[in-house]
């Protein structure tokens, strides 16, 4: 697929919301003509502002919006016809996936979308028919090997496919195909309960759970005008920053272990338990999953919290320049990663 040309034509948000009030989460909020939720999309693809999201809402097809330069974030709404719209990535192509999602899971169809196969639904969701194949998209060319992944895979990652088309070294094109493990958590959450919710948000992803538990209390709170303490605020980042280092440490290994470099991935291994052990010590949960909850948190900092912290955080300091001498001692694998 070809990449869409910018239009030079795209509306401006910080021009559309003047004049405007913003609610008291910070977003602005208004319905808008489909004239001017192209101009709106046309203005991603300028550079005029950034897409934050998109998603299907009883009749509405709605965009998040964020202008950092101006500090401006809004959400528009646009009343779908017999359920169709004109598509965001036919002129803006980060949209493509969302789009296709949201036509799988609420039937909304984008006019003019540009890549027309479905993307999380596989063919096996019941009462739907389902006759045309999967094509993966072509590659043409001399030399060419096509090297299919997964979607089982030998680890523990969740499922997805991948092909490779390489010329040698050379990859020409990989195409992925995701959604086998689509949980349906959008239809468990509707009319759930805050608490079964929040329950709900940290378990899409168990080794995210902060994160996803996070941004679900962030969104009650803000739908709700709850203020959260500020040492709740604090105890969240702390927790945040934790999961955050458990997650790069294990990245950082898994690099290494696919370019055969085991020493630094074992020690990468190490060095992550150390993480998920401080974090249990002092949250009573390794993952801190529940920790995080609309309003506050559930847990507070166990009394030898700081200094357990303290001494990963010097821990740390040290296998970390220790690794880096390793790294630097080794020019294949600085050309591999």
């Amino acid at each position: 697929m070809s990449e869409v040309p910018k239009t030079g034509g795209g509306l401006a948000l910080r021009e559309l919301v003047a004049g405007r009030t913003a609610g008291a989460d910070g977003y602005f909020r208004f319905p808008v003509d489909a004239g001017t939720w192209s101009g709106l999309c046309d203005g991603c693809a300028d550079g005029l502002h950034d897409l934050g999201s998109l998603w299907a809402d009883h009749g509405f097809m709605k965009l998040a919006l964020v202008d950092p330069a101006a500090g401006v974030r809004a959400v528009v709404a646009l009343p779908t016809e017999a359920a169709r719209y004109p598509s965001v990535a036919s002129r803006h192509r980060p949209a493509l996936r969302l789009e296709r999602a949201m036509r799988d899971l609420y039937g909304v169809q984008p006019v003019g979308l540009p890549d027309p196969r479905s993307w999380l639904d596989h063919g096996r969701w019941p009462g739907r028919q389902h006759d045309e194949r999967y094509e993966f998209l072509p590659v043409e060319g001399e030399g060419l090997h096509q090297i299919p992944v997964g979607p089982v895979h030998a680890g523990i990652i969740e499922p997805g496919h991948f092909r490779f088309t390489a010329n040698g070294e050379t990859v020409v094109r990989l195409e992925e195909r995701l959604g086998y493990v689509h949980k349906g958590v959008e239809g468990l959450m509707e009319g759930a309960a805050i608490e079964q919710g929040a329950r709900l948000a940290g378990r899409i992803s168990g080794d995210s759970t902060v994160a996803y538990g996070w941004a679900f209390a962030r969104a009650v709170e803000a739908a709700l005008g709850w203020t959260p303490p500020a040492r709740a605020i604090l105890l969240r980042a702390v927790m945040a920053e934790l999961e955050r280092m458990a997650h790069h440490i294990s990245d950082v290994g898994a690099i290494c272990n696919d370019a055969s470099v085991v020493a630094i991935h074992a020690r990468c291994a190490v060095q992550r338990e150390d993480v998920l052990a401080v974090a249990g010590a002092c949250f009573g949960h390794r993952l801190m999953m529940d920790c995080i909850v609309p309003g506050g948190v559930a847990v507070d900092l166990s009394p030898d919290g700081v200094g357990r912290i303290r001494g990963l955080l010097g821990r740390m300091q040290a296998t970390r320049d220790e690794m880096l001498r390793v790294y630097d001692s080794m020019p294949s694998l600085q050309d591999r990663t």
